[in-house]
């Protein structure tokens, strides 16, 4: 420590340089250097900014509030501060907000901010970086906002500036120098940011990224007692473990290694993005696809959520059951015997009998008994299921998944199941999400049925599209709850209509059918409840093409919803020359998931279709994200 610094300075170069037990040493000096020369407000910032330091670096104690309470104790024995203020900046920073003085307020809280240095009062300094950042988010100057955030570590808050930005990349500086919080909030930025990285900047990053996690797990960083910076740069490394060299992502694999759960219930943070690190691994670099892959099954087997939905993924079953394309883009080619090396141990992780594990047998061997024994007994539970109990109810039922394994059982059990779905659809006593997920399953049967089965629930649906079966048990409890509620919870939308659509769109077979569901799908394209407007461009996109090319896309494309902007994007690359402009305008949409939609439909485009796309491409290959390059790019490289 510098001896000819104040005790406050020097204890806040300390804190920045992670020099706790100095920092703290420093201000307990100044504090009671403070308290005799009468600096009583000044003392008891530095009592907070002793406090801020316990908090950043612990050990966490039942006496991190011992401070405070001295703060408040010392603030009834008088005033006095090294800097003479006729009012504090940070009321003037506050109040000039409230008057949406903007400028005023900009200028008081830069004065907060410098005082705060000044004074050596670390927590007002870390409040001060805080507002400023909000003030510049405000004032929709970013850039300007994303540094702050990260001198305050507020990690949540930037991440929703990095949404907020879009397609414009955000700074705040390199992946070292600095202390654990906001090294943390830099690499959230960069993990929520990583789309928009190149692919040198994405293999830089994701090599200091490497870096920080092996040291922080072998305890050579200077983290919280959390392990927060640690845990970040370990998930961002699996954010971006594809977009490096082989290299790279076989070093993520080594390094989460460890965090594959050995206990029961006993799971990692970083669960869900190492298994999707996991699956992106695999497509990326084919020579780790069976490592990769076995690692997602571990982790499946010892029930890590996640990795259980992505061991049935189509791009995963695809890798084990052979070549397949998946968006327009052909899968790794792997050997018959990595194949069968993963096909066994995929049956093996269907064996456990865990979520979604019955559908891997399902797919991976429609033969084997076991499909049959495991179809028979979700019959059994879809059959069975007992009458809704006033007052008591269930959420998150298996209907859905169960209803797909029935697909393997004969006609008569199906049609036993699907006449149950729909009386339970019907059922108003039921909670709408669980009628919602008949309607869903019953999609899941329907599709074997015979036409005239197939016309009568396509008649029963048309009464859910029409809201006429609106109305279920508990949907007082659905949509947004309000702002006073002791209880702030929210099950979802309580309509019926969307899955009504979905399953009318599933069993039409007659152009006047089709046509019905077109006219009421373009009518809910104007509703306000964005789940219908979803339900809605899904169920155009399940019609044949015969039966939506003549919907306008200049109309969709206007469109606020993104999805329907989606729709609009397929509907001008199937038809070029009429819609070429509009295809161009959606190539510089300001939603990447609209431009990576019409990536994929262009890249998916025929052969006689390539010189009537080729100006879209162009554009779409400088996009400022790399899964639109990289969607774009699948057909220039074929």
């Amino acid at each position: 420590m510098c001896l000819a610094m104040p005790p406050r300075s020097s204890a806040r170069r300390c804190a920045l340089e992670s020099r706790a037990d100095e920092a703290l040493e420093g201000w307990r000096d100044a504090v009671h250097d403070g308290i005799h020369a009468g600096y009583t407000e000044d003392a008891e910032d530095w009592l907070y900014a002793i406090r801020a330091v316990n908090i950043q670096f612990g050990p966490w104690t039942d006496q991190l509030d011992e401070e405070h309470r001295l703060a408040l104790a010392l603030r009834t024995t008088g005033s006095g501060s090294i800097l003479h203020r006729s009012r504090q900046p940070s009321e003037r920073a506050r109040s000039a907000v409230l008057g949406r003085r903007t400028i005023e307020a900009a200028l008081s809280a830069r004065r907060w901010l410098t005082d705060a240095v000044v004074t050596g009062s670390w927590a007002d300094e870390l409040e001060a970086a805080e507002f400023l950042g909000d003030l510049y988010r405000d004032t929709t100057e970013l850039e300007l906002a994303a540094p702050y955030y990260a001198r305050a570590g507020r990690c949540k808050k930037i991440i929703e500036l990095a949404d907020r930005a879009s397609d414009q990349l955000l700074t705040t500086g390199p992946m070292h120098g600095a202390p654990w919080w906001v090294l943390e909030a830099r690499i959230a930025l960069a993990a929520a940011q990583a789309d928009l990285l190149d692919d040198d900047a994405a293999a830089d990053l994701l090599g200091d990224l490497i870096d920080l996690a092996t040291r922080g797990r072998a305890g050579e960083l200077i983290d919280s007692p959390s392990h927060a910076l640690t845990l970040r740069a370990a998930t961002a490394a699996c954010v971006l473990a594809h977009r490096g060299t082989p290299e790279q992502a076989r070093a993520v694999l080594d390094l989460l290694a460890a965090d594959v759960p050995r206990e029961p219930n006993h799971h990692r943070y970083t669960d869900n993005e190492h298994a999707a690190a996991c699956v992106e691994i695999a497509l990326a670099h084919s020579l780790l696809a069976v490592p990769a892959l076995t690692r997602l099954f571990d982790l499946a087997e010892n029930d890590a959520h996640e990795a259980l939905k992505l061991a049935v993924d189509d791009r995963v079953l695809s890798l084990v059951r052979g070549p397949f394309e998946v968006d327009g883009s052909a899968q790794p080619r792997l050997l018959a015997t990595e194949r069968d090396e993963l096909r066994t141990r995929a049956l093996r992780l269907a064996d456990r009998d865990l979520y979604l594990t019955d559908l891997l047998r399902y797919h991976l061997a429609p033969g084997d008994p076991t499909v049959q024994e495991n179809a028979m007994r979700a019959r059994d539970r879809i059959v069975t299921r007992p009458e809704p109990e006033p007052g008591d109810t269930d959420f998150g039922s298996t209907i859905v998944t169960d209803a797909y394994l029935i697909r393997a059982l004969d006609d008569d059990d199906r049609r036993e199941c699907l006449d149950k779905l729909l009386c339970l659809a019907e059922d108003p006593r039921e909670a709408a999400a669980n009628r919602q997920d008949a309607l869903k399953a019953a999609r899941n049967l329907v599709v074997s049925q015979e036409s005239s089965v197939k016309s009568m629930i396509f008649q029963a649906s048309q009464r859910f599209v029409n809201g006429q079966l609106d109305g279920s048990a508990y949907d007082e409890l659905t949509g947004p709850a309000h702002p006073l509620s002791a209880v702030q919870i929210s099950i979802g939308t309580a309509t019926l209509r969307g899955g009504g659509l979905r399953l009318a769109a599933a069993v039409a077979e007659t152009d006047v059918e089709r046509s019905w569901v077109r006219e009421q799908a373009l009518g809910l394209l104007q509703a306000q409840e964005s789940s219908l407007v979803h339900n809605a461009v899904v169920a155009l996109s399940e019609l044949p093409r015969t039966s939506i090319d003549q919907i306008d896309a200049n109309l969709l494309a206007a469109h606020d919803h993104f999805g329907v902007r989606q729709l609009a994007a397929v509907l001008s690359i199937r038809h070029p020359g009429r819609y070429l402009s509009t295809a161009l305008r959606l190539a510089e949409d300001k939603d990447p998931r609209v431009r990576r939609t019409l990536a994929e439909a262009a890249a998916r485009a025929g052969t006689a279709a390539v010189d009537d796309v080729r100006d879209v491409l162009a554009v779409l290959v400088r996009d400022n994200r790399y899964s639109v390059r990289l969607a774009a790019t699948r057909r220039t490289l074929a």
